[in-house]
């Protein structure tokens, strides 16, 4: 039971994860009323940040953001069967969270993440300015060296 309770942390709203990075945080405003350039400026620096460096071990892996990605997707796929699933997006993303080492810089894109999660509204075009701002930190992660 000790080594669980030194692996796992609970975490409370005081103990809220904060970024590591000096990024600029994501805008709900991209997310309500969708992506423009800024937006992808933003993405491409945080995709980078994200990204492998030679000397830095705690980058957000490609299949981790695929996976998230992937969620996306198979939601988009039936909307208005899966729109319900939307919710368990963010335990999902925790739970990736919890099972990376410290430092793992998975912990930036589940804060960044949950703002845009938070910033949905059970619409259409609200999800797909998400898979937009997904889909561009996908590809500019997989530019920047992402494997």
């Amino acid at each position: 039971m000790m080594a669980y309770d030194s692996h796992f942390k609970k975490r409370n709203f005081e103990d809220k994860p904060k970024l590591e990075s000096n990024a600029q945080p994501l805008k709900s405003d991209w997310i309500l009323d969708g992506i423009n350039q800024e937006a992808v400026s933003w993405s491409q620096k945080f995709a980078e940040y994200l990204s492998p460096k030679s000397d830095f071990k705690g980058a957000l892996t490609t299949s981790q953001l695929r996976k998230f990605f992937g969620q996306l997707k198979r939601i988009e796929a039936d909307f208005e069967k899966l729109k319900s699933e939307i919710p368990l997006l963010k335990p999902k993303l925790a739970y990736a969270v919890g099972r990376a080492e410290k430092g793992n810089r998975i912990v930036d894109f589940y804060i960044q993440m949950e703002t845009a999660l938070n910033a949905l509204d059970n619409s259409k075009n609200t999800f797909n300015n998400l898979i937009n701002l997904t889909e561009s930190i996908v590809a500019f992660h997989k530019f920047y060296g992402g494997k």
